[in-house]
């Protein structure tokens, strides 16, 4: 087997294995658990299905991305899209889907403590930082877009059982916090202090004055440390980001728990319900009609479950069809990838090679054609015809041993019209094949040398 077979089978493999795996769930009737972190449909205590419900009576309709974050593109920033605990790093895709809907007039939710926000935002950071006037802000001391503290908030005034679960209780006048007295916390990050969403030009939530970010969490009784962040520290900001189509501008709010979204917190504070609702309310726009995106894909889905499967298997199909410049490409290599599977069109006056000699009587050359033909081994029929040519060639002229550059000086001669490129090309890849019987090669490249030789034959030796 050639490195193209082999290769062809690694990619069918690759192909249809997501797509065996999401059928055969789909006719057994198994149902997947989610039991990841921040999903919408974990029932669980760390799940989002609460918050999910609250949407959705809010009349929203409430979707999962579990392929690419290109589909964003499609709503031409008519919808919200929410990023709740990412732990997978966000791919370049990723980074430019948020983006461009941000500045097509689109609204985002990251909510993050220690995932993998601060260094996939890299690149976002450069873009929006830039956007939103990168050189005065500078000036102000603001070095960034949005970024993550990393440490532990600890809040010794203002907190529930411990320190570790700290009750926010000052709030910015803004949409987001209206209605909200007291917000709780579970092991939470901050925002930090010297980013955009983090300074007081877009933070809205703070922790008290009597607070630090422990960055060693293992310690039993912690308390501040040089180098730790201490005071008062922003939790969530939001902001707007200027349009680059002329559209109204986007909108992202930023919060440093995820967990303030959580079943459980949901349930219990009636703060964390109204915050949750204020931040949606206020990125779409207070329009119900606006479609709520949740990135279901960047939480640690596990690969046994059909949703990861569904995602690897639509990723790429997603993100080729969303992207304007690859979108006319892709049915062009669809169409490519398929091909090889397709039936070969068969010339219509011949059906195999066989039956050409079989209806010159040539019994045991044409078992051996039908054989070799049923076997797939069409290198051995381009041999074995080659072989007949040679010997049809050195009785016909009384050679006393074949040499290609004799077949060529006769036909040229009977053929004028005949080029000796294409006929040494053809010869040496006619010898290539006969050099190496188990060659695989197409039954279209065996009948196209078939009929060639048969013409020569006509030319050199029947006449």
């Amino acid at each position: 087997m050639g490195w193209k077979e082999s290769l062809w089978i690694v990619l069918f493999v690759l192909v249809w294995l997501p797509a065996g795996f999401m059928i055969g769930s789909t006719l057994t009737g198994s149902s997947g658990t989610y039991t990841q972190d921040f999903s919408i449909y974990n029932t669980e205590w760390n799940g989002l299905s609460t918050y999910r419900s609250m949407v959705e009576e809010n009349g929203n309709q409430v979707l999962a991305i579990q392929s690419s974050m290109s589909i964003v593109s499609r709503y031409n920033g008519s919808a919200v899209l929410v990023i709740m605990g990412p732990v997978r790093d966000f791919s370049a895709d990723t980074v430019f889907s948020i983006f461009g809907h941000l500045s097509n007039g689109g609204s985002v939710l990251v909510a993050d403590d220690f995932g993998t926000a601060n260094s996939s935002f890299y690149w976002l950071n450069e873009y929006l930082f830039s956007m939103m006037g990168g050189a005065q802000l500078e000036q102000a001391g603001v070095d960034g877009f949005l970024s993550f503290t990393r440490g532990l908030l600890l809040d010794l005034d203002s907190h529930d059982t411990s320190p570790r679960f700290p009750i926010i209780t000052d709030f910015v006048s803004h949409p987001v916090t209206n209605g909200v007295s007291d917000l709780h916390l579970n092991w939470a990050s901050t925002l930090s202090p010297t980013c955009l969403l983090g300074s007081p030009l877009a933070a809205v939530a703070w922790s008290s004055t009597r607070s630090w970010c422990e960055t060693n969490t293992s310690q039993p009784d912690p308390s501040p440390d040089p180098g730790e962040w201490a005071g008062r520290l922003p939790v969530a900001g939001v902001l707007e980001v200027p349009s680059m189509t002329g559209s109204r501008s986007g909108r992202l709010v930023a919060v440093s728990d995820p967990s303030i979204f959580t079943n459980d917190m949901l349930e219990k504070f009636a703060g964390n319900q109204r915050f949750g609702m204020n931040i949606l309310d206020w990125l779409s726009f207070s329009d119900a009609e606006t479609p709520i995106l949740f990135s279901e894909q960047l939480l640690a889905v596990s690969p046994n479950s059909a949703e990861f499967w569904f995602g690897q298997f639509l990723g790429r199909i997603m993100w080729m069809s969303a992207i304007p410049f690859i979108a006319p490409l892709y049915p062009i290599m669809t169409a490519l990838g398929i091909k090889k599977y397709l039936p070969e069109i068969k010339k219509p006056e011949v059906k195999n090679v066989s039956e050409v000699f079989l209806r010159r009587g040539q019994t045991y050359f044409s078992e051996r054609m039908t054989y070799y033909r049923t076997e797939g081994n069409y290198a051995r029929v381009v041999k074995m015809i080659y072989r007949k040519l040679r010997r049809g060639l050195q009785t016909k002229h009384m050679w006393d041993q074949y040499d290609s550059k004799k077949m060529w000086a006769l036909a040229r001669h009977k053929d004028p019209r005949l080029t000796e490129d294409k006929f040494f090309k053809t010869v040496r890849r006619i010898e290539e094949i006969s050099a190496k019987p188990g060659m695989k090669i197409r039954e279209s490249e065996m009948m196209s040398l078939f009929f060639w030789m048969r013409d020569i034959e006509k030319l050199l030796i029947k006449t």
